[in-house]
């Protein structure tokens, strides 16, 4: 299996490991879309977008990492839309039984502060992300 997208969750501790970057200069370097996760609720880490453009590494924004926008993860009624958007962006395609399925595990994977593997019929899978916060993940199809 390939990775066919990477999934950059940008909360309050994006960035605050190089090895981060390296892997988004991976990602670019391999042509990957990257699809931008922006966390708003505040009890999941989220800060205002502008913080990113002073933590996120110049070369990064330089190169255009900002130029496609993030979706909005909102808290409460509107957490269900973000993660359908999100499940959207990386390739999913809704059926009735699957939606439901993909959204839960979108939800828990972002409520968490590490990534882990998500399992779902959108065939998602972990990227190797370093064991800090730092949180990417890689879509991939079967």
């Amino acid at each position: 299996e390939r990775a066919t997208h990477m999934l950059l969750y940008l909360c309050e501790e994006s960035w605050s490991d190089d090895r981060l970057a390296e892997q988004v200069k991976q990602v670019r370097e391999a042509r990957l879309p990257i699809v931008m996760a922006h966390e708003n609720d505040t009890e999941r880490g989220g800060v205002p977008f502008s913080r990113f453009f002073e933590t996120t590494p110049q070369e990064l924004i330089a190169a255009g990492l900002y130029r496609d926008l993030a979706i909005a993860c909102f808290s409460g009624l509107h957490r269900q839309v973000s993660l359908s958007l999100l499940a959207k962006a990386i390739g999913a395609i809704q059926r009735a039984q699957d939606s439901v399925s993909i959204r839960r595990s979108l939800s828990s994977m972002l409520s968490r502060k590490a990534l882990t593997s998500v399992e779902a019929e959108s065939s998602l899978t972990e990227a190797s992300l370093p064991e800090t916060s730092a949180s990417v993940v890689a879509a991939s199809r079967v």
